[in-house]
Formats: C-alpha cells, structure tokens, sequence
C-alpha cells in the first residue's frame, strides 16, 4: 500500500474509475512522439481534485491523491485516501453515479441527477 502522506488521520480509500472523471482521449492527433503521451489519467486526477476544491475540501488536509489502480475488471482507477466516510459517500454520488447533493432552506438534503 501506498504511503499515506500529508493527512493525520487518512482511514479512507476511494477507487473512482478514470472514465468516469475525464472523456480526454489518450493520446492527440499530432505528431510529438513521447511527448504526445496519454495524460487521460492525468486529467482524471486534475478533474477529481477541482471538484473536491469546489466543494470546499482542501487538499492535503481532507484528501490526497494516492496513487493509479485498477479495479476488479483492470479498469483504471484514481486512488485517494480521504478523511472520513463523509467525504467518501460525497465522492460516491458526485463522482461515480451523477448525482449533486442540495440542501433545502429547511435543512433537508435533495440528491439530482446531473446532467452530462
């Protein structure tokens, strides 16, 4: 297992799968030889990170990025180590099934479907 670094109290894994977080094509259809490698991943953490920031959660105190795995079927996968099964669940529903979290004027939480 990866080195868990720069949080306290990290006790969450979270497996998001690369296709889910980024529609970049491997590679760009010029020449550039190695320099013209597949950043698909790269984006996909770039992605996962911006919506974590956008949702108020700060890096290296809520979450880290851990490192590129794979799931059950080798399927890519973004890694983190979060801080607690709240930011888990938040990642399991914005991130993999499409759907945002509003909260009412009464206090009540709404889940919608996000349109892509």
């Amino acid at each position: 297992m990866a080195r868990k670094q720069n949080i306290q109290e990290v006790n969450v894994e979270v497996n998001i799968l690369v296709k889910t977080l980024t529609k970049r094509k491997g590679y760009l259809p010029i020449g550039g030889g190695a320099l013209n490698a597949d950043y698909t991943f790269v984006d996909a953490v770039a992605n996962v990170c911006t919506l974590m920031g956008n949702a108020g959660y700060t890096y290296g105190k809520d979450f880290i990025w851990a490192y590129h795995g794979y799931n059950n079927d080798m399927e890519d996968t973004v890694t983190l180590y979060v801080k607690d099964e709240k930011i888990r669940t938040w990642l399991h529903l914005k991130a993999k099934c499409d759907y945002d979290i509003k909260h009412t004027s009464d206090g009540g939480v709404k889940l919608t479907r996000i349109a892509r």
